[in-house]
Parts: C-alpha cells; structure tokens; sequence
C-alpha cells in the first residue's frame, strides 16, 4: 500500500495523501510545497512542522496555523496544536471589544465561512511555487552551515476592528524543534496595541502544568474551585515576567506539559479527534531578550470539557489556550517550541526549574 501511495504521489494522481516532501524521519531535511496545488505545510523532518488550511494539509478550522510533529508510521505529520492570530487595537473600550480572533470572525473574503483567510504571501514579479515554498538560504554570520526557511503568511483584516496584520515565520537547521513568528500591522492598520499569538489546543495533549520561575502551576489545582464560563472557560490572573522562566541569554520562556507519562493511553473519547495520537512533549513559549517589553505576560485558561463537545477532559481540567503577551512592537518575535525533552532535559539547564510534586 505504501509503494502505491509513493507511486500516485510521483505522478500527481494523490495530492490530497502526498506531503510536500515525503522523506519523513529520513534526518534533517526540509519539509516544503513542490506544486502550486500541494499541502501548505513546511518544517523539518527532524523537528517541528507548520501549516495553513489547504487540501490535503494538516486538518482544523479555518483562521488556523497547524504546528505538529513528523509521523513516525506514516507520510503525514501528527497534529499537535493550533495557532490563532489575536491583534487588540488601541482604543478606550474593554480589550474584549478590541480584540480580534482569526478563527471565530467570520471570513469577508469567503462568504459562509468562519474563520480568517490565511495565505502565503506572493509578491506580484515572483513565480507563484517558488513563493509557496519559502525562501530557503544558508545564514554567513554562524560558524557551522545553517539553513533558514522563511515564509510570509498574510491574514485576512478583522473588518469588526480594522487590524490588518501579518506573520513573517522562519526556521533554522540547527534549532528544528522552533518555529519564530515575526509580527506586523500593515501601514493601513488600526493601530494594533498587542498582536498575540496563542496555542489554542492544549487540552488534546492535557497540557496541567505550566512551568514557571521555582514555581509549577498544576491546572487542577488552579480551577479545583472555578466555575466555566459561558464558553466553557476558566480564567485567572496572567503571570508577569519576573514570574517567568529566563535562559542564559536572558530569554523569557514558559513550558506546559502534561501530567501523565503516556498521554495517548487513552483512546475511547469522542469525538474520535480528541483521541491524542503522539507521545508525551513539552510545549513551549520563548520571546528573545531584544523583544521583551515591561508588560509581558503568561496566559493560560483552562477547560474541563473538550471545545465544541460534551466530553470530560480525562483526569480534569487542563490548560487550553497558552500565550504570551505584550505591548505591540514591529517585528517583535515569539518562538514556538515542541520538543520530546522534558523540562528539566533542557541544555543549557534552565535557572529555577521547579520540581514535580512527588519527585
């Protein structure tokens, strides 16, 4: 069956099974579109990969990144998260009246459809496959060969505020397990007082503990006496920066993980997609010390029911949407990490790691 795929791949005749690259777990090789109808995904085989909708491409809502992890049985890459774009423009009124969410708002673009449109950028002089792909060169100012991968990623404007906004993503060889967001508004914007992007889906990995400075927060502690909601959530006071994680170079960084050894145990829930297929990782936040500004914070909320279900969280509630905010600068840059390492596995280590409980 696998020789077959490859075969229809090869000729073009299975696009909706066929990744852009197919050398999946082969080591370090880039992941990226060949045709101008192939999936939107790019990455690393031996890290992380990112996506935007398109046929064939990692599923979930429209208005979405994917951000997921090499498969290691198939040719398609295991979904981890989510990413929504989240601009609040300047103004007087409550943030909830400024604010945009590109998966929620409806699409001026498509009509009937919810959820912002994403694309990648093509400029108007350029072939349209080589935009897809990425601009890939090799950086001079490191003392080993390292590659970087960009990609500019337009969203659709937040006609209900005016932001008008867009992601410059960029991947290096050498650190594949990243993928580091760039943010802008575009001249004709409302002005954007923060451009926040948040992990939305932390509860299909059953995200409970989020790692700060000599501090582990246990989700089930934190909500143990909350009440959702009328959306389902759980909200708490963000986390300041001197509450945060700091590496050696002066980085902000936050972690989540989950609290069972073998998350993707349990396969009974519905519906079926809430079934975790991947092994247990940390997730992770890290904003460059260049990019910190006063006000940056930690924000988690949690959920003790699936979105869009009735199915419990097994074991209780966990961290849902995972972000870091701060005031709005251009080009201001947040990482995304997904890496098989435990916290504590980190090198260099991490100053001020806390324990888990019972270790």
């Amino acid at each position: 069956m696998k020789y077959l795929t490859e075969k229809l791949c090869a000729l073009g005749l299975l696009s909706s099974l066929c990744l852009p690259n197919p050398a999946w777990g082969q080591g370090g090789s880039w992941v990226r579109p060949t045709k101008s109808d192939a999936p939107l995904v790019w990455g690393r085989t031996d890290g992380v990969v990112f996506g935007l909708p398109s046929p064939g491409g990692m599923p979930g809502p429209r208005g979405l990144i994917r951000v997921g992890i090499p498969g290691k049985k198939t040719d398609q890459p295991q979904l981890i998260n989510f990413i929504a774009i989240e601009p609040v423009v300047a103004g007087f009124l409550n943030r909830y009246y400024r604010w945009g969410f590109s998966e929620l708002e409806p699409s001026q673009l498509d009509r009937n459809e919810q959820g912002k449109r994403l694309w990648v950028h093509v400029p108007g002089d350029e072939d349209q496959v080589k935009a897809l792909a990425g601009e890939l060169e090799t950086l001079t100012t490191k003392p080993q060969q390292v590659e970087q991968l960009t990609v500019r990623i337009e969203v659709e404007t937040y006609n209900a505020t005016g932001a008008k906004v867009y992601l410059i993503a960029r991947m290096q060889s050498d650190m594949p397990e990243e993928i580091a967001f760039a943010v802008y508004q575009h001249t004709d914007s409302a002005p954007v007082e923060e451009l926040t992007l948040t992990a939305t889906m932390g509860n299909y990995e059953r995200l409970r503990y989020l790692w700060l400075r000599n501090r582990l927060v246990d989700s089930r502690t934190l909500y143990e006496h909350d009440s959702p909601d009328g959306f389902g959530f759980m909200e708490r006071e963000n986390y300041p920066l001197v509450d945060m994680l700091r590496t050696w170079d002066g980085d902000a960084i936050a972690l989540c993980t989950a609290n069972e050894e073998n998350p993707s145990a349990i396969q009974s829930l519905e519906p079926s997609f809430w079934n975790y297929l991947s092994s247990r990782l940390t997730q992770y936040w890290r904003v460059p010390a260049k990019d910190l500004q006063p006000d940056l914070r930690v924000r988690v909320n949690g959920r003790n029911y699936y979105w869009m279900s009735q199915t419990a969280v097994p074991g209780g509630a966990a961290f849902e949407n995972f972000e870091m905010r701060q005031r709005y600068v251009p080009g201001q840059v947040f990482i995304v990490g997904i890496t098989r390492k435990e916290p504590w596995e980190f090198q260099p280590p991490l100053p001020g790691l806390a324990k888990v409980p019972g270790e």
